[in-house]
């Protein structure tokens, strides 16, 4: 059936078919045939290298106009079509989307050819290429055993077979049967998703090609331009041409600046204690939400398509549109709204930048050098704050009066209620509540939002999860707003409410959020969603109640961008790649993020207790003042549980970690210290088998330990000072009681994983009484008397100074010696007379890590 019942403008038409030309690719990498009715066609009809767009025809005049199934035929070949000036629009940004895709000698086989990880491609300067590899052709997914399924890996070990068709053949019989799901087949946003589920991970290109771009970010960044240079033919001075060097794109870049300061601007009063861990993370995720509305508010007035957002995060952005005047003039007005919004709500404490480059099809071949130019242009635009909005900065209203200071942000409010918290902290910490639990984000394009509504940029969020009423809850939303979009949160199945019936402006999709909060689980309903406060996390712990604060980022990120892919390709990174490689850093950080979370983690039952520490917790609902108490069991150390042992509790499963901010390239979590620095170990390891092992893509990490009634705003804040030492000391370290380390032993040079695991068994050997706990602090007193305590070195020449210096001294030794004529197990006599010395300039780490344990 052809859904020709909905009428579409000309531009809809072309966004659809941009997206969809290569489709075909798909479907002809299952060794299928397409049908009689385009066996007529030609080269002379389709073009040179336009073969695929038989079979795109032949999937899409099922379902689309004539005039959809036209310009895919004809995308190479724009003469022939009936509407030759719109295909040639589609021509031209098929092409400036490859215009990077390198030609090769070499003639491949596409379906003995996986997708080249681009992390294997980053050479940045003092670092060597590496082998290249492979990403398994899968769908996305985030369940059990998806990263293994898409992790980079060699060819040999990326390839079931000896081709790929089998596993093509499982993805497009897939692929149809959730297409059939989809009820309206002219939505952009749920075309969009569903071919980044299927296409992600398979080669846009591969014959003569290197096949390091993926369909999807190939197919995504056409549509993105195919509007741009429709919009720029139909508003610009000037007309389209067939050349290269017409500056018709607009690349635009937004970054909020003073997020850290805003984040973290909160104390923790005894009075507002039991909501901080909820009102911190519901800052964070507002952040989230305020940059993704204001993309997503220039889109709109732009009158783009979500692929025109290249990349939002981190509270920065990405957008390619139009070189147009009205483009500029309206980037011009949403600045100056959302600007004079954070001064009247945030007492000037955000500021949006927000700068613009024109660019042409041959500056999108090496788009990392014009991502470099706009955070150039980005840097001097925040030394200019609020530059244009002057008379709002000073313009006092003394009429308005207030009651009292909050107790949490300190900004005066109007007391209305008994409460010592305002009203942007309570939504706040509402915010951080439910998101925490949700299943769905529901996303409105409205002028009056009755959710979390970003009212400058008209966008509104509302968190669900699944019951029987979503479906009333998203039609009433329909007809009032002008678009809703039904985001299905860290789960790809996201069509499952497709069976419904909905209005036109009704899409869905899905996305990444790091989201693992630490609930009561299954003990009575009333407790169900209601999170550990840092106080239970730091009783979690092992030996002392300690809170660990993790803040980790991508070192170098600006230069991976921009420098990272000219030694592999001669040229800078083009717009298809820098889609790919954001995507796929926020796919770790978004959504990866949780699997790893998920591995650290208490149970509200058990059917073994012996196996098991039993934690007492006082819990307190947000509404009464009655506690009381409930258990958690954390697995003993040094015990396993089976296979079956673990799947009979997985229904009892609380993780402990708490993660109050990850995507884009950087997180902020927080839970039980000692989970926390393995979780730190373990989530390092994952990134770099996921970029490849690349030694030019690195985590700096820092870690702060704490009491859980110290300030949790300042313990961030330390702990973004220990990750600023990390990378001031030569990044890809990790800063850890006090110590810059670096994450792999280098030569002389030990690193933290041995480190630690040298703490693990020191700690081993005093929990089964070989060893005495006062030999291990002996250890550190020689420590601190043989070593300059010279603080926390923030200087990569000083680090290394003071690496030296540690190594040349040996004065300890005679005494250490000494001490080990107390120890009477042979085994551990050898251990630490061989390792001890070696470890001893880092000893501070691993000793401190047993004391905490022991306590």
């Amino acid at each position: 059936m052809r859904y020709e019942e909905f009428k579409i403008t000309d531009v809809e038409n072309l966004k659809i078919a941009a997206l969809l030309h290569d489709i075909g690719k798909f479907y002809q990498r299952t060794d299928k045939s397409h049908s009689e009715e385009y066996k007529k066609y030609s080269q002379d009809d389709y073009g040179k290298n336009g073969a695929h767009a038989k079979w795109s025809c032949d999937f899409l005049d099922k379902y689309y106009n004539d005039d959809i199934v036209d310009f895919v035929l004809y995308h190479h070949n724009h003469t022939k079509s009936n509407y030759p000036d719109l295909c040639s629009i589609l021509k031209k940004a098929d092409h400036h989307s490859a215009s990077e895709r390198e030609d090769i000698d070499d003639t491949q086989e596409v379906n003995k050819t996986p997708l080249i990880s681009l992390f294997s491609k980053i050479v940045l300067e003092g670092n060597d290429k590496v082998d290249e590899q492979y990403i398994p052709l899968n769908k996305l997914s985030l369940d059990d055993g998806s990263f293994n399924n898409l992790k980079p890996a060699a060819k040999k070990d990326t390839m079931g077979g000896w081709n790929l068709v089998p596993e093509y053949n499982r993805l497009w019989d897939e692929f149809n049967f959730e297409f059939e799901l989809i009820q309206n087949k002219t939505d952009f946003n749920t075309l969009l998703a569903l071919l980044k589920k299927y296409a992600s991970t398979m080669p846009s290109a591969a014959y003569k090609s290197k096949s390091d771009i993926s369909l999807y970010d190939h197919s995504k960044t056409t549509a993105a331009l195919a509007v741009s240079r429709y919009l720029f033919n139909r508003d610009g001075d000037v007309k389209l041409t067939q050349t290269n060097d017409l500056n018709c794109y607009l690349a635009i870049e937004g970054d909020i600046s003073g997020i850290q300061k805003f984040i973290f601007k909160i104390s923790s009063p005894q009075e507002a204690q039991s909501g901080m861990s909820k009102r911190l993370r519901g800052r964070s995720l507002y952040l989230t939400l305020l940059c993704d509305a204001i993309a997503t508010h220039i889109a709109e007035e732009l009158e783009l398509c979500e692929a025109n957002i290249l990349f939002c995060g981190g509270g920065r952005f990405t957008i390619i549109g139009p070189n147009t005047k009205t483009a500029k003039e309206k980037l011009a007005e949403i600045k100056s709204k959302l600007n004079k919004f954070f001064i009247d709500e945030f007492n000037a404490e955000l500021y949006l930048a927000l700068v613009s480059i024109e660019c042409c099809g041959d500056d999108l071949a090496k788009f990392g050098q014009i991502t470099r130019k706009l955070s150039n242009k980005l840097n001097e635009d925040k030394k200019h704050k609020f530059s244009d909005n002057l008379d709002d900065v000073f313009n006092f209203d003394e009429e308005i009066k207030y009651d009292d200071l909050c107790s949490v942000c300190g900004t005066p409010y109007p007391k209305k209620e008994d409460s010592v918290v305002c009203k942007t902290c309570k939504n706040h910490e509402k915010l951080g509540q439910n998101a925490a639990n949700a299943d769905y984000m529901i996303k409105c394009i409205t002028d009056k939002g009755e959710g979390y509504f970003i009212e400058p940029a008209n966008v509104d969020y509302h968190f669900l999860n699944k019951s029987r009423d979503i479906a009333d809850k998203i039609n009433d939303l329909s007809k009032t707003c002008k678009k809703v979009e039904v985001i299905k949160l860290n789960d790809t199945n996201f069509l499952d409410l497709a069976n419904h019936e909905f209005e036109s402006n009704v899409s869905f999709s899905f996305s990444f959020m790091g989201n693992t909060v630490p609930n009561l689980g299954r003990f009575a309903d009333n407790h169900k969603y209601m999170p550990l406060y840092f106080e239970h996390l730091a009783k979690i712990s092992n030996g002392a109640n300690k809170l660990g604060v993790l803040k980790m980022d991508v070192d170098n990120l600006g230069l991976i961008f921009s420098e990272g892919l000219k030694k592999s390709y001669d040229e800078n990174l083009g717009i298809s790649r820098v889609s790919a490689l954001s995507s796929q850093l926020d796919m770790f950080f978004s959504g990866f993020v949780n699997n790893i979370a998920s591995e650290f983690k208490v149970y509200s039952k058990v059917f073994d207790e012996d196996k098991f520490d039993k934690k007492e917790l006082e819990i307190q609902n947000d509404n009464e003042e009655i506690k009381e108490s409930v258990f958690v069991y954390k697995l003993k150390y040094g015990c396993e549980l089976s296979d079956d042992e673990a799947n009979k509790l997985k229904d009892y499963e609380i993780p402990t970690i708490h993660i109050n901010y990850s995507g884009g390239d950087d997180l902020l979590v927080l839970g039980p210290y000692d989970d926390i620095i393995k979780f730190a170990q373990e989530l390092r390891n994952s990134f770099k088998i996921w970029t490849a092992s690349n030694p030019s893509i690195n985590l700096s990490g820092g870690i702060n330990i704490v009491s859980p009634k110290f300030p949790i705003g300042k313990a961030a804040i330390t702990s973004e000072e220990y990750l600023d030492a990390a990378k001031s000391c030569g990044r890809d370290k990790i800063t850890l009681f006090g110590e810059v380390v670096n994450w792999d032993t280098k030569d002389l040079f030990k690193g933290f994983d041995e480190l630690f695991e040298f703490a693990v068994k020191l700690e081993d050997y005093c929990t089964n009484n070989r060893l005495s706990k006062g030999i291990v602090y002996s250890m550190l007193h020689l420590w601190q008397n043989n070593y300059k305590n010279q603080g926390l070195l923030s200087n990569e020449n000083k680090w290394d100074e003071d690496v030296h210096s540690r190594l040349s001294i040996r004065r300890f030794v005679p005494l250490f010696k000494y001490k080990l004529r107390l120890v009477k197990d042979k085994e551990v006599f050898e251990v630490l007379n061989k390792k001890g010395l070696k470890f001893m300039p880092w000893i501070k780490i691993p000793v401190s890590w047993v004391s905490l344990r022991m306590r």
